[in-house]
This record gives C-alpha cells, sequence and structure tokens, in this order.
C-alpha cells in the first residue's frame, strides 16, 4: 500500500485516466503485478514502464485510432437513429414486431460507442461479414441466433461511421430497420409457438423493459427471467397478504379469547383443553400425530362425545357428529367451533410442517382456543395473538410429581420394572428389546413406524403387567402416557435425516419428562448408560425461546396465471414479515417435477393435490406406487388396493405394506377414487396382528446376532461377532 501511496505503481482506473485501452496495454505493457487491496485482488503497472511507453510512436498512434473509432462510433449511431425516426411508426399503429424491433435498436445504437473500448476495433475484413450477416436476417432468420449476429453487428458498426457513403454503409442505412423488423418477427413467431401460454403485449409493454437482457438472453430470456418472476410476485401480492394474519379475514371479523396452556411433558396442559372440549357443543382437538387424533377421538367417546376422525391416512365421519379429532393439516378453515384445542403448538417453528400450526391458531374460526404448548413457545405465541388483536391469558402448569436425574450411569442389566429404555432407531429398539428378552425380560416395542393398532397392542400389554419394560424410540416423547417410573437413554445422540447429533435440551427434557407419571409414583427418574452428563446437562439447559412460526402458501397460488412450479418459486423469494419463516418447499418442487418428467399431464390443481398427499417420497416402494396410482388415475381406473406380500413377510415388509396402504387410502380421499373401507380397514388390522406376533414372538428373524454366541448385537455394531466373543478370541490367538 505504502508504494501505491508514493506513486510507484498505477492501477487500471489511472491507466484509463491516461489515455489507455485494453488494446494498448495488452500490446505495450508488461504484464501486471497483483497486489491486495480490501480484499481484493488489483493488478497494477510499474509508473515507469507506463512513462516510458508513452513515449512511442505506438501508444500515440494507438490514441488516435482509438479517438477516431469513437468519431465513427458516434457518427454510426447518428446514422442509425436518422433512418429509424424515418421509418418507425406512430404509437398507433405500432405492432409487436415493432415494439421489439425498436428495443433491439436501442439496445443496439446504446452499445455502439463503448464497443471499441470494451474489444477493440475491427478491421474492414472482420467488418464486413459481420454487416452482411446482419443484413442477411431480413430474408432469412433463425430467431435462436438473432442475439450473437446483432452482438456481431455492434462490433462493426463503427466501420460503417469511417465512410458513411460506402456502398455497404449505404445499403445498411436503407434496410437497417425493415432488417430489425423481419427479425422481431420470426422472434416472436418462434416465441409464441414455444410458450404458447405467454402474454407477448403485456411483455413488451412492460415498464422498465430489460433492453439489455435482451441482447444477452433474447426474448425467451426476458420472458423466464425478468418477466415472468415479476409477474408473479405483482400477482401473488394482489391475491396474498403480506402478512400470513390477513389471509383470515372471517377469524379477524371475530373476538377470539386464547388460553396457552404451557408446561413440559407430563404437566397436565392438554388434559386441561380435554375438559373444556367435553363440556362444549361443538369442539375441534388438532394434534400433531395421527396416533394423537385416535387417542382424543376414543378419549372423546368414552366421555359420550360424538367425534370424529380426519388424519392423512384415515377417517372416520359422521355428518351428526359435534366434534371433530384431527392432525393439525386436516382442520377445516370453513367450520365454526364452540372450543378449539391445538396440541403441542411448540411444532409451529418445524420447516416442514410448523405452516399447519400456524395457519390454525391465525385461521381457526373459534371463540375460545386452547394452546398447549412447551414454555419456550410463550413468547411467540403471544406475539400472534396480539397481532391479530385478540385476547388471550396464560396457565402454568407445573409437574405433580418431581422429576430427579440419577446421579450414576445404569448397568443395563439391572433395570427395573416400568423402565422404559430409550434409543433412536428401529434396528436398535428391536436389538434392545431381544436382548432383554434373552435374560427372561419381556418388554413392550415402540417406534415410529409401527401401526397404531400395533402400538396400541404393545401399550395394552405394558399397561395389563404382561410386559414390565418399554423399549422405545423418541417416539415416547408425544402423547405416550404409560406408567414408566424411570426413563433411561440408551444412548445421547441421535441421526436426524441429515447428520448424527447430539440431543438438543428440549428433546432430552420431552422425552425424560415421561417419567413419574402422576398418580402412579411419587418421583420420576431418568438415567443413561453413557454421557449421563449429557442427559443432565439438557434437563438443567434453558431452552432458547422460539423465533419464528412458519407460514405456507394456501390454494390461492393457483389463481396466478403462471407455471406453477414458477409461482411456487417466487412465492418462497417474496419477502415476509416478522416473526415468520416460509415453508421448506423443496419437497413440492420434487414431486412436481418428477411427474413432468414422467409425462404425466395434470391441471395446477391436480399437481399441487398430489403433491399434499403425506408419504415417504424418498422410499422408493412408496414412490412407484404412487405414480401407479396416478397412472391408474389418469387412465381412469380405480386404483387397485396394494395387496398382502405373499409367503411369510418379514417385520420390514409388513411395516412396508401398511404404508402402502395409508397411500393407497390418501390417494383415493385426494382424486375422488372409491375405496372398499372393509377390505381396507381389515387388512390394516391384518397386518398390524401380524406386526404384534413378530414382535412378541418371532423378533430373531428381524435383527443381526452374535455369529459365535447367538447374541443380539447392540445398535451401531460393526462386525459379525459381539465384543465379548472378538476378546475371547483374541485373547486364544495370543
Amino acid at each position: 500500500m505504502s508504494s501505491r501511496k508514493r506513486g510507484k505503481y498505477l492501477s487500471p482506473s489511472l491507466l484509463k485516466r491516461r489515455g489507455w485501452t485494453k488494446q494498448l496495454i495488452a500490446e505495450l505493457l508488461p504484464k501486471p503485478r497483483y497486489r491486495v487491496y480490501g480484499g481484493t485482488s488489483m493488478p497494477i503497472w510499474a509508473k515507469k514502464d507506463v512513462l516510458a511507453a508513452e513515449q512511442t510512436p505506438q501508444f500515440t498512434e494507438g490514441q488516435r485510432s482509438a479517438q477516431r473509432s469513437s468519431d465513427c462510433a458516434a457518427a454510426a449511431c447518428d446514422a442509425l437513429h436518422r433512418v429509424w425516426r424515418q421509418e418507425k411508426p406512430g404509437k398507433e399503429n405500432r405492432t409487436q414486431a415493432w415494439l421489439l424491433a425498436g428495443y433491439y435498436h436501442t439496445a443496439i445504437t446504446g452499445q455502439i460507442p463503448g464497443t471499441e473500448k470494451k474489444n477493440g476495433s475491427l478491421g474492414m475484413s472482420q467488418a464486413i461479414p459481420r454487416i452482411q450477416e446482419f443484413l442477411a436476417l431480413e430474408h432469412h432468420c433463425d430467431s435462436t441466433h438473432v442475439s450473437e449476429i446483432l452482438k456481431n453487428f455492434i462490433r462493426a458498426a463503427p466501420w460503417i461511421g469511417e465512410d458513411i457513403t460506402n456502398p455497404l454503409s449505404i445499403q445498411v442505412c436503407q434496410r437497417y430497420p425493415m432488417v430489425l423488423l423481419a427479425a422481431a418477427e420470426q422472434v416472436i413467431s418462434d416465441f409464441t409457438a414455444a410458450q404458447p401460454e405467454s402474454d407477448v403485449e403485456a411483455l413488451l409493454t412492460a415498464s422498465g423493459f430489460p433492453i439489455r437482457l435482451l441482447l444477452a438472453e433474447g426474448l425467451r430470456g426476458v420472458w423466464s427471467i425478468w418477466y415472468v418472476p415479476q409477474a408473479i410476485r405483482t400477482s401473488l401480492s394482489l391475491l396474498i397478504a403480506l402478512n400470513p394474519k390477513d389471509e383470515y379475514s372471517e377469524a379477524r371479523a371475530m373476538h377470539r379469547h386464547f388460553i396457552l396452556h404451557l408446561g413440559g411433558t407430563n404437566t397436565g396442559k392438554t388434559y386441561a383443553g380435554f375438559q373444556r372440549l367435553k363440556q362444549v357443543k361443538t369442539g375441534v382437538y388438532l394434534a400433531p400425530l395421527r396416533l394423537l387424533a385416535l387417542e382424543a377421538q376414543e378419549t372423546l367417546l368414552r366421555a359420550g362425545v360424538d367425534c370424529s376422525l380426519s388424519t392423512g391416512e384415515e377417517e372416520d365421519w359422521q355428518e351428526s357428529d359435534t366434534h371433530m379429532a384431527a392432525t393439525a393439516e386436516k382442520l377445516d378453515l370453513k367450520r365454526h367451533w364452540d372450543v378449539a384445542v391445538i396440541d403441542e403448538c411448540q411444532m409451529i417453528a418445524d420447516r416442514q410442517r410448523g405452516y399447519a400450526w400456524t395457519r390454525a391458531i391465525l385461521g381457526v374460526l373459534s371463540p375460545e382456543i386452547h394452546l398447549c404448548a412447551a414454555p419456550e413457545a410463550q413468547n411467540l405465541l403471544v406475539r400472534l395473538i396480539e397481532s391479530c388483536g385478540d385476547s388471550y391469558e396464560i396457565e402454568v402448569h407445573q409437574r405433580t410429581t418431581p422429576l430427579i436425574c440419577m446421579t450414576h450411569t445404569e448397568d443395563p442389566q439391572r433395570i427395573q420394572p416400568g423402565d422404559a429404555l430409550i434409543t433412536f432407531s428401529k434396528v436398535g429398539v428391536l436389538s434392545v428389546a431381544e436382548e432383554l428378552r434373552q435374560h427372561g425380560k419381556e418388554p413392550a416395542i415402540i417406534y415410529g413406524a409401527l401401526p397404531y393398532a400395533t402400538r396400541r397392542k404393545q401399550m395394552e400389554g405394558f399397561l395389563a403387567g404382561d410386559m414390565e419394560y418399554v423399549v422405545s424410540t423418541d417416539a415416547i416423547g408425544m402423547g405416550l402416557n404409560l406408567p414408566i417410573r424411570r426413563i433411561i437413554f440408551m444412548e445421547t445422540e441421535k441421526f436426524d435425516g441429515i447428520e448424527r447429533r447430539g440431543l438438543k435440551p428440549e428433546e432430552i427434557k420431552q422425552i425424560a419428562g415421561r417419567a413419574g407419571r402422576f398418580g402412579m409414583y411419587n418421583k420420576g427418574f431418568v438415567g443413561a448408560v453413557q454421557n449421563l452428563e449429557a442427559i443432565r446437562a439438557g434437563l438443567e439447559a434453558v431452552v432458547p425461546p422460539l423465533e419464528y412460526a412458519v407460514t405456507g402458501f394456501s390454494d390461492l397460488v393457483l389463481q396466478a396465471d403462471f407455471d406453477l412450479l414458477e409461482v411456487l418459486t417466487e412465492w418462497n423469494r417474496m419477502p415476509t414479515v416478522e416473526p415468520y419463516r416460509k415453508l421448506d418447499i423443496s419437497r413440492y418442487i420434487t414431486l412436481i417435477s418428477k411427474l413432468r418428467e414422467l409425462g404425466f399431464t395434470l391441471t395446477k390443481e391436480q399437481e399441487l393435490r398430489a403433491a399434499n398427499i403425506p408419504f415417504d417420497e424418498t422410499e422408493d416402494a412408496l414412490r412407484d406406487l404412487f405414480f401407479q396410482l396416478l397412472r391408474r388415475w389418469q387412465m381412469e381406473q380405480p386404483p387397485e388396493q396394494p395387496s398382502l406380500p405373499e409367503g411369510s413377510p418379514t417385520l420390514p415388509e409388513l411395516e412396508l405394506y401398511y404404508k402402502k396402504l395409508d397411500l393407497y387410502f390418501s390417494f383415493s380421499k385426494a382424486f375422488d377414487c372409491p375405496v372398499d373401507l372393509e377390505k381396507l380397514y381389515a387388512s390394516r388390522a391384518q397386518v398390524a396382528e401380524d406386526i404384534n406376533e413378530i414382535l412378541l414372538h418371532n423378533l430373531r428373524s428381524n435383527i443381526r446376532f452374535c455369529a459365535q454366541c447367538g447374541k443380539a448385537l447392540p445398535l451401531y455394531h460393526q462386525g459379525r461377532l459381539c465384543d465379548a466373543c472378538y476378546r475371547q478370541n483374541r485373547h486364544r490367538k495370543k
């Protein structure tokens, strides 16, 4: 930097001020040195080299040549402007082709003056072929090459200004407007053939038409890169409110009162909401899981309340029912309720599903709304309620049984009746369960992929005392109220779909809170077989408040008169107000793109309906079934219920079959296809029973065992032998 200050070196900007062009720099100066200024690498030349070069005849001639080129470029622009003004029609007679030709003219004359500085002047031998190529556009035009031909013409145009009386220069001036018009007509014709849905008139008359982009990318580029995104944003801004709360006008016209039930797991916050549901004429309960919605329906039915069920995978609906238990996504925003209970509202920050809680809180039509949530959701929920102009009160629920972290790690061989052992994969659950059975301890088994009926049978076995232990994934943390005395973490890490990571404090608290069921135990205990300090730290940590609520798009996106993928992409780019964040739309983009890739021709509404069907699109068998069902529907053939695997299906095969049945039902409901419900429910019940039989009597065939002693291999174990057998064999070899 000091050398630069003393003037020993000159930068490109200083050279430009002294009359240097790129061509002169390349011809007369040595290769530059590079220095870093402000984090950017910049070429610099020694001042003594520059001064020496400036004394040469080549530099003087080069400057004169540059001035001549500049003068010639100006003369060429003046000539083209004159003939254009003479030929262009008035506004009342200006066609689309004349509009586009005018943009071409503006682009050409706007770039000719700078062409010499950027690329150097062209000699006659190089300029003439480019000019002739331009003139040929009048009679033979390939629209895909128009932009390139115009760029070449711009470089050659200064040659026209050198001698405006030259026969070729005269010919250019005579034919220039008609050449541009012919090129524009062909470009528009090819563009409308390729984009029949496009509005060319709106495109060409749009304010701020990007002339430089036209020359760089052509008319198609202007359409897709500039016009469509801008038009979509304009359309969506008219259709969809910037603030998500303003999308629910009927709810905004009501005065709604919220009761926030805040507390950890096992604090009775959901129980308080259920008590109100039982007392009113109409009510709705919204849950994060199908299991919780089913339990809610059964609880209300046992209390003598007529309650329907609506989840993504099944429905049990009667017109005469006064209450509804549903997953959050299935809320009917047009129906009024006396009371609404929305459970696990901390889910509002989930990037995939949080939009359903945001939608429910902002839009549910009920004068009394109970929100059950973890304490970290309080500030965010209050902020949303206040933004709606509604009132609220807060009820904090405390545990009635203390939760105690154990002082030492637990030996898995010394577990006690009433213990729940927690691991974070199905393989882990099955391995731990089989190891317990080998020691004469019968466990109940719970994990996410289990059908509800199977999970129910396992829970009933534990409640009846037939099983004294529970082995579960973190599925136990949400809504499963079992008489558990101690929660024992078998591991303190989990794979979250992206990476294997340590448990978060909120995850530890959610699971650990299941220990010490009120009315059965005076205390609840939490322990671990390893890394107990991580569990203790998680229990003691203060979970930071939630910062944002996830918001999704509504069916209003279908009213934007553009391609659905483009509309969704632009919706995702549009700003939203605090404290909202956009839904992760990658699943929609992936599924709709795949549908088109496979040749499905659907309306926008049908594409969105298909993408909303709940299933795991990353599982090949389910994805193939989805496309098979859709193909039959397009052929106007009713979807067929998947058949049960032949022979003696394994546990993974039965679980996959149950998922296929769920997908078959969800697809049929989405596309109004007939379903044999009796056959479907019978198949589900049979699969659930078969899975339960495997869990009770045939678990060994579904997990790995030590090849030497037959002991169930623990989670993430490498090799064919257990650790004890491996050490024993090594000792023998020594």
